[in-house]
């Protein structure tokens, strides 16, 4: 709580991170100081009493920072001026800390030196030189911004703008500054409010940086400087990048409040301290110049000018430049590292020298390249798609979460690590720079493969493997030894195995440590091939006949046309399909990029170059209910007397005589009629849809309209070719072994009329077969019983979980009932409330938030459940009764029992009407009614089967290896036009994008 004393018309904020307001009158500097953890008052809870010994380790380790920083100041600095005094009230004693860099009194003024620190830890003859270097960096900046915005450099347009708005961030630094010091009587870094917004812009022009290469990597080759390809400033993605990093400070900050309040790390925590949004500028800032380091190491290619590889470099010490100012905030600011400002100061004049220099490079190299005495050309590599949208996100997401990682995170750090010396500081800022300098550089090597990879561990055969076994081993065996000196060093004993929590505190340090070791990949492979010579030699020795072994082993070539393991194409012009880590991948992960199929390649092609439906498409129909007053036995009475038509199958090279599209043409009437007698057809053996355009060519033969998915915003499904209204069926490495049980496309709000599913390439390794079920045979089938207490109860089906929200609004007990009784349901019902109002309606599937309806996570869980909805439904245009619903699919009983690999957001449930749960047996019944019906349909490429999406539920079976088959949607002829959708909207499609690449990761 911030108190104010008003004296004389001057309001003094008396608080933690807060100084005195100033004015032209004379103003009063109050500060606080910790008291002693010996004389703790006798009103401290029994908490305060209890708290760890490491914490108070820690905190004696900041208060030397307070020392140090108080030894720099002047004796005056501790009290009030002469002038202005008034009586303080006594107050409560608390631990507070104000580690401030003071400044000298001379140097307060409107006129200031906006970069002076006061002290910066140099001999007096060296005072204020980090003023002198940051004003002579100046001309070496504006070097490079001409040489880059020379036309024979290339440079992406957005790239160029991001690199002249550094300009404002440098010029805001001065105002700032003097207004810190004459007004707040601190230097900049200590007055958090005008360093947050100052170095705000710091980040908004590197985030237009990484921007604009990133723009210009999903063009064709050598055509990412060009002005015409410019998609504009990116307003609205920086405001929501904004927002997003906004709200996760937010989230975090009352994460901690909650979860830490009354810690003495929280409560100790210094008054200079960086708030979590300026930590986060700060996080966000270094992540977004490491993220351009690599895509501009990737511009040296697709431009075809290699001088942009040195720029990179010369970035590197920039970078290292970067990690200074937070290596400086991580101790607090303490003057014991105050010339880590002079060196800032230099590295800024030497990391823009070297900048300068290597733009001259580029563009020398550029008029050489423009002169044709290069023979350097651009990378003929298949263009990437650029999902801006993810992009910004992921980085918001990076930015507060490693801004609160930060900022709390060492709060709990022992106190060997927070005690500030030189060594510590360059160790924090060198290796971060060097390993993302060294990573660039080799994620980036010539063909974009990294210099060591497990293909050569593999040429080593059995030696090879058993090599990177032993020294995984050796690195989990080096891990303990380590993690257990380290504890020694850091608290000043040694862990006592014997004791429970002390063997859990080895066990997270080692795997802390061997998690960091394994992400260096290079390291990893290049002492297994070290070690697999001697490995091959003892292997021989004890008689082992490695060379039979290794042919036995060896994979045969993939025949072209056909796909390895990892998705690529065997014919393409570059296949890797190793695991080894790589930053320029991670750069195009984290940009949203990914590799286009060739357009001419195998199996899918690319558009057809018919009508472009990108933004054409209409929306899925509305779910067309007609349920009431179903006598369900005699419905099932009369559906076992009937023979029910099975599939349909057509071979096509039997059947089809000429020209298969004229066929489909001339015959589209009576298909369309044997589809509702049948509900479903199979065509096998066509030639046409063995491509995407073709399969294109055959739905529009058949006079189909075609749609948008009905669930296109969840993400399960991705646009194989978007241009011609191709949905991907769930091909996704992540749910190769998720079983996909039987349902209609459908939701309760939206529901396709036909659906045309088209095979481009069978599983590789066996299984992934499609399945089809006649909902009109399950519900004769099922029993009348359950059949009927399903109908009169109907059915809710849950479509995510979010678990999430328990650490923030839980019940700890602070105000004892109150918190039960009022502040934790209305935390619930405020936060169902908002998701419910703003997250839910984008999903357009008429979703409640409803807590706890499962009984899981002690009642925190958050399920977006749909409305109620029953089971049958009659057929929209035959009227006959069918079994209409997902519930074999969406059970998680039902699940629990198959193979399913969906993460937790994305589990399902089942409950009837009133949300009480279907009891086992019901749940049983279903499954066998369902499986007794289910006609397995293997398809081949090319094959093409067409459903009655109301009448007909489908599924798939689980597969190895890599699948392509592919689907589309169609609508009612009558509702071809309609676009009202909240999912037909570049807001919907987007988020179908940044779901798809989420459930992409998850292999």
């Amino acid at each position: 709580m911030v108190n104010k004393v008003k004296v004389k018309g001057v309001v003094y904020g008396l608080g933690r991170g807060l100084t005195p307001t100033r004015n032209n009158m004379t103003t009063t500097t109050i500060r606080t100081r910790a008291a002693s953890l010996s004389s703790s008052s006798s009103s401290s809870s029994s908490r305060s009493r209890a708290r760890c010994t490491r914490c108070r380790s820690a905190l004696e380790a900041r208060r030397s920072c307070q020392s140090s920083a108080s030894s720099a100041s002047s004796s005056s600095a501790n009290t009030p001026p002469a002038g202005l005094r008034f009586p303080l009230a006594p107050r409560k004693q608390r631990r507070t800390r104000t580690t401030r860099t003071r400044v000298a009194e001379e140097v307060v003024g409107p006129l200031a030196d906006a970069w002076s620190v006061g002290t910066n830890g140099l001999p007096s003859q060296f005072a204020g030189i980090e003023t002198q270097l940051f004003q002579a960096s100046l001309l070496p900046e504006l070097l490079y911004l001409w040489f880059l915005s020379r036309p024979e450099a290339k440079t992406p347009p957005l790239a160029n703008v991001g690199s002249r708005m550094l300009l404002l961030f440098v010029f805001a630094t001065i105002p700032a500054g003097i207004i810190a010091k004459a007004q707040f009587g601190d230097v900049l870094a200590n007055v958090d409010v005008l360093h947050g917004t100052s170095e705000s812009l710091l980040t908004f022009s590197n985030l237009v940086v990484a921007l604009g290469f990133a723009r210009a990597l999903s063009l064709p080759a050598g055509k990412g400087h060009l002005e015409e390809n410019s998609q504009g400033f990116p307003f609205k993605g920086i405001a929501k990048f904004v927002g997003v990093t906004a709200g996760v400070c937010g989230v975090g900050a009352l994460a901690a409040a909650t979860a830490l309040s009354g810690s003495l790390p929280l409560d100790t925590e210094p008054a200079n301290a960086l708030s979590l949004p300026t930590w986060a500028v700060h996080v966000s800032s270094v992540a977004e110049w490491s993220l351009a380091m690599g895509l501009v190491w990737k511009y040296a290619d697709h431009s075809g000018n290699k001088a942009w590889k040195g720029l990179t470099l010369a970035m590197g010490l920039t970078l290292f430049n970067a990690y200074t100012p937070c290596t400086w905030h991580s101790f607090y600011n303490s003057p014991a590292i105050g010339a880590l400002v002079p060196m800032q100061a230099l590295l800024t004049l030497t990391g823009s020298t070297a900048r300068a220099f290597a733009a001259y490079r580029i563009c020398e190299e550029g008029k050489r390249l423009d002169a044709g005495e290069s023979s350097a050309q651009p990378s003929q590599e298949a263009q990437m798609e650029f999902d801006e949208e993810a992009f910004l996100l992921k980085l918001a997401l990076v930015a507060g979460c490693g801004a609160f990682a930060v900022k709390y995170g060492e709060l709990f750090a022992p106190s060997f690590f927070m005690e500030p010396n030189y060594v510590k500081a360059l160790a924090l800022m060198a290796l971060p720079t060097a390993a993302t300098t060294a990573l660039v550089a080799n994620g980036g090597s010539e063909g974009g493969k990294p210099k060591l990879s497990m293909a050569d561990v593999k040429s080593f055969g059995v030696a090879g493997t058993v090599s990177y076994v032993i020294t995984e081993l050796a690195f989990w065996a080096v891990a303990f030894p380590l993690a257990f000196s380290w504890y020694r060093v850091a608290e000043g004993s040694w862990l006592d195995l014997s004791n429970a929590a002390d063997k859990a505190k080895l066990l997270g340090a080692g795997t802390v440590f061997i998690n960091g070791v394994r992400l260096l990949v290079p390291v990893r492979l290049a002492a297994a091939l070290a070690l697999a010579p001697s490995v091959e030699k003892g292997l021989k020795g004890m008689g082992v006949d490695l060379k039979k072994e290794q042919e036995e082993e060896q994979e045969a070539p993939a025949a072209p046309g056909s796909k390895n393991f990892e998705g690529e194409w065997a014919d393409s012009p570059e296949v890797d399909n190793e695991k080894t880590f790589s930053f320029g991948q991670l750069a195009k992960n984290l940009a949203g990029f990914q590799k286009n199929r060739d357009p001419e390649g195998p199996p899918l092609g690319g558009p057809s170059g018919l009508e472009d439906l990108s933004s054409r498409l209409p929306d899925c129909p509305k779910t067309r209910w007609d349920s009431e007053d179903v006598d369900i036995k005699a419905v099932q009475k009369q559906y076992r007397e009937e023979d029910i038509p099975d599939v349909l199958t057509i071979d096509a090279k039997e059947t089809i005589q000429g020209d298969e599209e004229e066929w489909l043409r001339s015959n589209k009437d009576d298909i369309k009629e044997k589809l509702l007698k049948h509900g479903a057809i199979l065509i096998k053996g066509m030639e046409t849809s063995k491509s995407g355009a073709g399969f294109r060519r055959v739905y529009e033969a058949l006079d189909l309209d075609v749609c948008l998915d009905p669930i296109h915003t969840s993400g399960l499904r991705k646009f194989a070719i978007e241009q011609d209204g191709i949905y991907e069926e769930v091909n996704k490495p992540g749910l190769r072994q998720h079983y996909i049980g039987l349902h209609n496309e459908s939701t309760t709000n939206r529901t396709a009329a036909f659906g045309a599913f088209v095979c481009f390439m069978p599983a590789t390794e066996g299984g992934g077969d499609f399945f089809v079920a006649d909902g009109k045979r399950i519900l004769r089938d099922m029993d009348t019983e359950v059949l009927q207490e399903l109908y009169d109860k109907k059915i809710r089906i849950s479509v995510s979980n979010l678990d999430f929200f328990k650490p923030i609004i839980q019940d700890r007990g602070l105000f004892g009932e109150f918190d039960k009784d009022v502040l934790v349901p209305r935390a619930k019902d405020d936060l169902a409330k908002a998701i419910g109002d703003t997250v839910a309606p984008k999903f357009d599937m008429d979703l409640e938030m409803v807590w706890g309806a499962d009984g899981a996570n002690e009642g925190y869980r958050l399920q977006a459940i749909e409305l109620p909805e029953t089971p049958i439904n009659r057929h929209p245009v035959t009227k006959e009764p069918l079994w209409f619903c997902n519930m074999h699919n969406h059970s998680r009983y039902l699940r629990d029992n198959r193979p399913c690999t969906v993460p937790e957001v994305g589990m399902t449930e089942t409950f009837f009407g009133d949300l009480s749960a279907i009891p086992e047996h019901i749940l049983e019944e279903v499954d066998r009614a369902s499986r007794e019906n289910i006609i397995p349909t293997p398809m081949k490429p090319g094959d093409v089967l067409l459903v009655d999406n109301y009448r007909m539920l489908h599924g798939r079976d689980i597969f190895q290896g890599d699948r392509l088959h592919a689907v589309s949607w169609f609508t009612w002829p009558e509702e071809a036009n309609i676009k009202e959708a909240v999912s037909n909207t570049s807001e919907g499609n987007s988020l179908n994008k940044m779901i798809n690449k989420y459930v992409d990761t998850l292999k």
